[in-house]
C-alpha cells in the first residue's frame, strides 16, 4: 500500500491492520472497521483513503474513485491525487488521470515509493522525460532498493541513455544476482564480448529460477546472449523454453481469433457511418508488432508538422467502454451497435489537444488500433492510417524472439509459432480489407520496401498524409526522442536492411 506521509501511531497501526486484511483476503473485516471509523469521525480522510484501497483490492474501481475524491474533498493531499491518477489510468479515464497527476507533480515532498508511483503514471500517459525525472528522485531516495534501480534502468532505456542503463543494471545484478528481470534487460544491450561473460553467470543461475516468470526472464536472457554470440540453435532452444513456460498459462485460441476477424470484416462490410464533418486529422500507425511500426513512427515524427504521442490505449478503452475483456464476438457486436461511440471518441480528440501543440498533428503508434479502423474513421474522417506489413517468416521469428508481458492478452498469440503464423494471416486479412475500403485514408507500407528504398517509400507516405517531405526525415536516429517499444535499440540506428531475412538464422525451426 503506497502511503508514507507523516502518520500518527494510531494511523500506522490502522494501516498495518488494513494491509494485513488485504494480504489475507479479509476485505469484509477491513471494510467494517473503516466504515465504523468514518461513522465515528465523518471527516477521517485517512480511513476514506484506506477504504479506497479495500475497494481496489475488491476490483471495485468505481467505488474506490469516489472514496479517493471524498478524501481529497476533505484535504487535497498531493499523494491522494497521485493515487487517483493511477486509478484513472487503470480504469481507462486518461483525461482524469492527466488532470490528477498534474496536481500531484506540483509538489515535491514525496518519498521513494510515491515518486515511483508518479513516474509509473507519467510513463503510462506517455510523458517519458518527466517520468525519468521522477524515477531519478525515487532512486535517490532509495538507492539500494532493487525495484527502484530496475525501474530507473528501464526509464534510461526508453530515453536512449543506454550507457546509464547498463551501468545501473550491472550494479543491480552485482547486489542482487537473482534479479532475473534485470538480467534480461541487460542482455538486450550486450555486445558479443559482454554476452559471453554474461552467459557464464546466467547458466549458473538456472537452479535459482523457481517461478515461471523468473524462468521466462532467465531463459530469454540466455537466448539473447546466445544470439549475440551467433549460436542460433542454442538461442532457439532457450527462446522455446521461455515461451513454453508461459504458453501453459495463457489461453489463446487461434481459431476463435480467426473467426473474430472474419466477423469484424463482415460487420465492416455493413458499416455505414453517419456523415461527419469533423476536420480533426490525426495520424495512426498500425500493424502486427515487430512489423516496423516504431520505425515508421520515428520517420513520420521528423516532420515539423507532427508531434508523436507514443502508443495510446485510448481508442481501445473508449471503444470497449466498461468491457475490459479482450475483443471477442459479443464485444465487437456491441461496439458496432453503439450509436454513441462517435461522441465518446471525441474524448480522444480532447486528450490529444492536451498533449499536442494545436498547430501540429498527432501521431499515435498503438499497433492494435487496426481492429478499430472503421470506428476511428467514423469519428475522424480526415484521419490517415499507415498499416505496416513485414514478410511472414521474419514477422513470426521476430515475435517469437520478443518477450511480451504475459498480462497483456493482446500478445497471447506470441507464445507459439503456429499461433503467430495464424495471427499474422488474420492481421493481413484485416489490413487488406480496410485498405481496400478506405483508399483515401488507409495505406499499406511494406517494411522491406521502406528499408531498401527509403526515399521513394517515405515520399509516398508523406504525400499520403498531406505532409511536406524532407530528406531529414531519414535522420530519425539522430534524435533523442523516447521509445518505450521493443524497437528502442534499433531505432537509435540509421535505416538498414539487416533485419530482412533474419528468419534464416532459424530456418531449422520453421
Amino acid at each position: 500500500m503506497l502511503i508514507t506521509m507523516q502518520l500518527t501511531s494510531v494511523q500506522k497501526n490502522l494501516q498495518q491492520q488494513i494491509e494485513h486484511a488485504i494480504n489475507h483476503g479479509k476485505l469484509n473485516d477491513a471494510h467494517l472497521l473503516l466504515v465504523s471509523n468514518i461513522n465515528n469521525t465523518p471527516n477521517d480522510l485517512f480511513s476514506y483513503f484506506l477504504l479506497a484501497q479495500i475497494n481496489i483490492a475488491a476490483n471495485d474501481n468505481s467505488k474506490a474513485h469516489k472514496l479517493l475524491n471524498k478524501a481529497i474533498s476533505i484535504d487535497p493531499m498531493p499523494l491522494y491525487f497521485a493515487h487517483l491518477a493511477k486509478l484513472a489510468v487503470l480504469s481507462g479515464k486518461l483525461l482524469d488521470a492527466q488532470q490528477a497527476i498534474n496536481k500531484a507533480v506540483k509538489h515535491t515532498q514525496f518519498n521513494a515509493i510515491e515518486c515511483d508511483l508518479i513516474a509509473n503514471v507519467l510513463t503510462r500517459l506517455g510523458h517519458y522525460q518527466l517520468a525519468l525525472e521522477w524515477q531519478l528522485q525515487a532512486h535517490q531516495h532509495a538507492p539500494t532498493n532493487p525495484q527502484m534501480s530496475y525501474n530507473l534502468a528501464v526509464a534510461y532505456k526508453i530515453m536512449g541513455q543506454f550507457n546509464d542503463a547498463v551501468q545501473l543494471l550491472h550494479s543491480l545484478i552485482k547486489q542482487h544476482p537473482q534479479h532475473f528481470q534485470a538480467h534480461y534487460s541487460l542482455a538486450e544491450l550486450n555486445d558479443n564480448q559482454q554476452a559471453k561473460q554474461h552467459l557464464q553467470l546466467l547458466l549458473g543461475l538456472t537452479e535459482y529460477a523457481k517461478t515461471p516468470i523468473q524462468q521466462q526472464f532467465l531463459h530469454h536472457a540466455i537466448a539473447l546472449n546466445y544470439e549475440h554470440c551467433t549460436d542460433y540453435k542454442q538461442a532457439f532452444t532457450h527462446f522455446n523454453t521461455s515461451k513454453k513456460l508461459i504458453y501453459q498459462n495463457v489461453k489463446y485460441n487461434a481459431q476463435a481469433h480467426r473467426e473474430f476477424c472474419r466477423q469484424l470484416i463482415a460487420l465492416s462490410d455493413d458499416h455505414r457511418p453517419q456523415i461527419n464533418h469533423n476536420n480533426f486529422a490525426p495520424l495512426f500507425i498500425v500493424g502486427m508488432p515487430r512489423s516496423g511500426t516504431t520505425l515508421m513512427e520515428k520517420i513520420i515524427n521528423q516532420s515539423a508538422h507532427v508531434q508523436g504521442v507514443g502508443e495510446l490505449n485510448d481508442i481501445a478503452q473508449l471503444c470497449q467502454g466498461n468491457n475490459t475483456q479482450l475483443l471477442n464476438s459479443s464485444v465487437i457486436n456491441a461496439v458496432y451497435k453503439n450509436s454513441e461511440l462517435t461522441t465518446q471518441l471525441a474524448q480522444y480528440q480532447q486528450r490529444i489537444t492536451q498533449l499536442v501543440d494545436p498547430q501540429l498533428r498527432s501521431c499515435d503508434k498503438q499497433p492494435f488500433n487496426f481492429y478499430y479502423i472503421d470506428l476511428i474513421l467514423a469519428a475522424f474522417p480526415s484521419a490517415k492510417i499507415i498499416c505496416m506489413q513485414r514478410g511472414k517468416k521474419d514477422s513470426c521469428i521476430a515475435n517469437f524472439r520478443q518477450l511480451y508481458n504475459p498480462a497483456s492478452p493482446f500478445h497471447h498469440y506470441s507464445y507459439n509459432l503456429n499461433n503467430i503464423k495464424n495471427f499474422y494471416e488474420d492481421c493481413g486479412d484485416l489490413i487488406e480489407h480496410f485498405t481496400n475500403k478506405y483508399p483515401d485514408n488507409v495505406i499499406t507500407i511494406k517494411y522491406e520496401e521502406l528499408v531498401t528504398n527509403p526515399i521513394a517509400s517515405t515520399q509516398r507516405v508523406y504525400a499520403f498524409c498531406d505532409l511536406t517531405w524532407q530528406e531529414q526525415c531519414l535522420d530519425f536516429y539522430k534524435q533523442h526522442s523516447p521509445s518505450a517499444t521493443a524497437s528502442k535499440v534499433q531505432v537509435r540506428q540509421p535505416l538498414n536492411n539487416k533485419a530482412i531475412d533474419y528468419w534464416q538464422h532459424y530456418g531449422f525451426a520453421l
